[in-house]
């Protein structure tokens, strides 16, 4: 006969058996890093416009498929151009690069002369003379994704993204970060279903931050065409997904949280001329 297991022994088995009906592994995963982008704005020198346009498809392009490849946490690159951003003070800024990273994004970083070679067909140092001719940095800062639809299909060149940037009440961002995450996200990720939108998320600023910063936090979506982006998601589209999201949840009190969680400062309609992703 047989001798009987040690409790411990029994007790790893079932933990290993429990661990198989789930389809998980026994030993703990490893969690993802937060995902940061760092976005950078530029304004074109006096007749340079089209010629830094150009220059984003062809070069440009290029030269961020090389970096991709030589930096593993590097999961996308775009450049997009400013169509509709108002008179604020600080939106001087004619086009808006964005470096989306897999965990904090590295420091800056010199181009080598291998990639610019093979991308530009000249040295680092006079590709950097052709883009000194064509635009100035007029400011950058780094956020961190809070909430997000997931892995967004079919971005690229032609979309058009809102960008709503948000202050977020004092001594609420806790709440602000869980209900975008928590309530907002599971409503844009049915409407992206639905195809009404391309992709949507939420990010927290980390630098520049404070007092003095004019915004907190920005939303960021994405749409097909200009026409649908200037008209925005139908309202009434958005009580239907909210009841059939949220069944046991209160609609007017979701609604009073979101106002009383922050307000909107600017809304701004950019085209994206640029894109590069990783391969997923």
């Amino acid at each position: 006969m047989p001798k009987p297991l040690p409790r411990v022994s029994l007790l790893l088995m079932l933990a290993f058996a429990f661990s198989a009906l789930l389809g998980a592994p026994a030993s703990a995963q490893q969690a993802q890093p937060d995902v940061y982008v760092v976005v950078t704005y530029l304004k074109t020198l006096p007749g340079q416009e089209e010629a830094y346009r150009s220059y984003l498809s062809t070069t440009a392009k290029k030269i961020f498929q090389e970096q991709m490849a030589a930096t593993p946490g590097l999961l996308a690159w775009s450049s997009a151009q400013m169509e509709f951003h108002g008179t604020e003070p600080g939106s001087d800024f004619d086009f808006v690069g964005a470096s989306v990273y897999a965990g904090p994004p590295p420091g800056a970083s010199a181009l080598t002369d291998a990639i610019a070679q093979k991308a530009a067909g000249m040295s680092a140092a006079d590709l950097a003379k052709k883009l000194a001719s064509l635009r100035t940095i007029v400011g950058t800062e780094i956020l961190r994704q809070r909430a997000g639809t997931t892995a967004p299909a079919g971005l690229g060149d032609g979309d058009y993204r809102v960008i709503a940037r948000v202050r977020v009440t004092p001594g609420m961002g806790d709440e602000y970060y869980q209900a975008a995450k928590t309530m907002t996200e599971p409503m844009m990720q049915a409407r992206v279903a639905a195809g009404e939108l391309k992709s949507w998320s939420v990010w927290s600023r980390v630098f520049p931050a404070g007092a003095a910063t004019s915004y907190d936090a920005l939303t960021v979506t994405y749409y097909k065409d200009r026409a649908s982006a200037i008209t925005g998601l139908d309202a009434r589209k958005g009580i239907e997904n909210f009841l059939k999201t949220h069944p046991d949840k209160n609609l007017s009190a979701y609604i009073n949280n979101v106002r009383d969680y922050s307000e909107l400062q600017q809304r701004m309609l950019m085209r994206v001329i640029t894109r590069v992703e990783r391969a997923r």
